[in-house]
């Protein structure tokens, strides 16, 4: 009886679960209405672009996890979600729908946006967020947010992890018939990740997304700081991509370099935005429980007109 007493205290006291999902996997964090951190998981792949229903199905196993590690019997806050692929009207329809019972209140951003907030603490400031994908993202002074790339896989997101593999892949089988004549420590090594052959190449090839291709960006970086040169020239390219999605928006405040791949490209970006380069004050998740806090419900940041007037 008392630990049934326990469990309804602890999910009354749930007030936000903020929620950061990419193609790599989430992060789920719940917090009381102070502010204090009651529980916080890890789960799978929730990236919409993957699919809403895979999405919602490795975010409800992380608010399961939630539910069991702070004691609540079930889940009855705020739902704050920074997802990749998450400016889309539909998906974020359809996700809603599979969610509403679990939760009624759904907010849904993009987790570049919730990075943005969480490094600069809803500050001015630009984030350049590489992992799977990449996103860069900017709060100007006078509340106004911008991004570049972050327009998925299909056709963008250059200098992320999965372009990085998509661009390996792509040299090794031009390698494979002749196209390529240069030998590379990297086709050796690609050799026993993707096949040594036309069909095997094929079949790592047909179940291929973007965090299959992201796998491989940790061979492509190995290489090239071995001297490799056809792994070095994908990561100069990549580097050029991503310095051309910061000038795109930037406004010259603080920038920080989030997501797994954001140290390996700190120390290569030109002299001019590392002097710039800050480290970030909070993550994606401090950032949509700042959204959840102030009651913001999409990406705007609201601004007064002191602040329009001093900015």
């Amino acid at each position: 009886m008392e630990a049934h007493r326990n469990a309804r205290t602890i999910m009354r006291q749930i007030d936000i679960i903020a929620i950061d999902g990419g193609g790599t996997g989430t992060r789920l964090r719940a917090v009381d209405a102070d502010g204090a951190v009651l529980a916080e998981v890890a789960s799978g792949p929730s990236s919409l672009t993957l699919g809403v229903e895979q999405a919602w199905r490795n975010i409800a196993k992380g608010l399961h996890s939630i539910a069991t590690q702070s004691g609540a019997s079930q889940i009855g806050a705020r739902l704050v979600c920074g997802l990749a692929g998450g400016r889309s009207p539909e998906r974020q329809a359809r996700f809603r729908a599979l969610g509403r019972e679990v939760c009624d209140d759904i907010v849904i951003v993009t987790d570049g946006f919730a990075s943005l907030l969480g490094a600069h603490e809803g500050r001015p400031g630009v984030v350049l967020a590489v992992g799977t994908g990449v996103a860069a993202y900017a709060l100007s002074r006078k509340g106004h947010v911008s991004s570049a790339s972050a327009w998925g896989f299909a056709i963008g997101d250059e200098g992320s992890g999965a372009w990085i593999g998509r661009r390996a892949v792509a040299a090794y089988s031009r390698h494979m018939d002749g196209r390529f004549a240069q030998t590379a420590q990297l086709f050796e090594a690609l050799r026993s990740k993707v096949g040594d052959t036309f069909n095997s190449v094929q079949t790592w090839l047909s179940d291929a997304n973007a965090t299959k291709f992201a796998t491989l960006a940790p061979v492509v970086i190995d290489c090239a700081a071995a001297g490799d040169d056809v792994a070095a020239g994908i990561m100069e390219e990549a580097t050029r991509e991503l310095e051309i999605a910061i000038e795109a928006i930037d406004d010259g405040g603080p920038l920080s370099l989030l997501g797994g791949l954001g140290p390996v490209f700190a120390p290569r970006l030109p002299a001019r935005l590392a002097a710039r380069v800050t480290p970030p004050k909070g993550n994606a998740l401090d950032g949509l429980i700042l959204m959840g806090r102030r009651g913001w419900r999409d990406e705007a940041v609201p601004v007064s007109e002191d602040e329009l007037r001093h900015g």
